[in-house]
């Protein structure tokens, strides 16, 4: 996986703040005015709308808004019929001998567990606190908080969309969590976004030319701690894992692999396993030493986070966030079980 091959996935821009509008626009231009109406109308009320849920889920017990999400997402889902179809292709896909009887089910529980892990991204704080997330045993436990080892977490959307793993891994490694992020279009949004990474002291990358080179010089410091998600949507696609489909290169996959083979950091791969409402399992699998700088290891490397997580994603499917992203290739037998939700 060095520089020799050439990138198979679509490449992530830089992140960049939206630049203001002028307060006046030109009234004659369909762009200009689609410009400002967003950025001075409807940005202001998604910010503030989402800032009004942020403060009523801070009033409400765990368990009543994490109720509230999976009514939310149960209804909406039904609702958005593309959307639910795209995820039942996805899933005839990734497990074609799943019986037609239990299609229907698993994407019920797919749209509840989703809406639950939207609302629950306003409240991970407050699930951790309240001791709901299962850390790891001993002795792994006292592995995972040593300093002197540097780690690359590689983890999956499974009952989380990143905050709730972030602020889990903080607490139980005790150590800073550095990850790379996406900047939010919604500058409302992105303040949000930057307050939930400030609640466990984590440090947020955008992506960038710079970004290795940061993710680099933290992992040579003490306590270095990166976290990647490595099934990340890149043009509404998932490309890892890989489901018997190419490998993807130049990926966060790719990120993490030759980063432990340029700095020597162990890769870690982790994910959170919901076990009832809002009670969690943390999940620290062993850890895979750095790969060599060439090939042959670091594809063997990510021919065993495949197969990995394979597994996990199917013993997970109905809280798989990135079901609805995942396309099958084209001519791939989609038909799956019949569906009555």
């Amino acid at each position: 996986m060095t520089g020799q091959r050439k990138r198979n996935v679509p490449q992530v821009r830089a992140s960049a703040r939206t630049k203001a509008p002028s307060l006046i626009p030109n009234w004659r231009s369909a762009s200009s005015r689609k410009a400002w109406k967003r950025y001075w109308l409807l940005d202001p009320l998604e910010g503030l709308a989402e800032r009004s849920v942020f403060r009523l889920l801070r009033m409400l017990p765990l368990e009543w808004g994490s109720r509230l999400g999976g009514y939310h997402g149960r209804f909406i889902g039904s609702a958005r019929k593309r959307t639910h179809e795209q995820a039942r292709r996805a899933l005839a896909f990734i497990s074609p001998e799943l019986p037609q009887h239990e299609v229907a089910a698993t994407l019920n529980r797919l749209r509840q567990n989703a809406g639950r892990a939207l609302v629950e991204t306003l409240i991970s704080d407050r699930i951790s606190a309240a001791g709901h997330v299962l850390e790891p045993a001993e002795p792994r436990r006292s592995e995972i908080r040593d300093a002197a080892t540097p780690r690359i977490y590689v983890t999956i959307h499974t009952s989380n969309l990143g905050y709730l793993m972030g602020i889990a891994l903080r607490k139980a490694t005790g150590l800073h969590v550095t990850t790379v992020s996406r900047m939010l279009p919604n500058r409302f949004s992105q303040r949000l976004s930057e307050t939930l990474y400030q609640q466990h002291e984590g440090k947020v990358l955008g992506p960038g030319i710079s970004t290795a080179r940061h993710l680099m010089e933290h992992l040579r410091k003490p306590g270095g701690l990166v976290l990647i998600h490595i099934d990340e949507a890149r043009s509404r696609q998932v490309y890892f894992p890989t489901f018997g489909r190419e490998m993807p290169y130049g990926s966060n996959l790719s990120l993490a692999i030759r980063l432990a083979a340029t700095t020597g950091a162990a890769i870690v791969p982790v994910y959170l396993k919901r076990t009832s409402g809002t009670h969690f399992e943390l999940r620290v699998l062993p850890d895979i030493a750095a790969p060599a700088k060439d090939d042959t290891e670091q594809a063997d490397v990510a021919r065993q986070l495949d197969v990995l997580f394979e597994k996990i994603i199917r013993d997970n499917i109905d809280d798989w966030q990135q079901l609805y992203f995942l396309r099958p290739p084209t001519g791939e037998s989609t038909t799956g079980g019949p569906d009555h939700v």
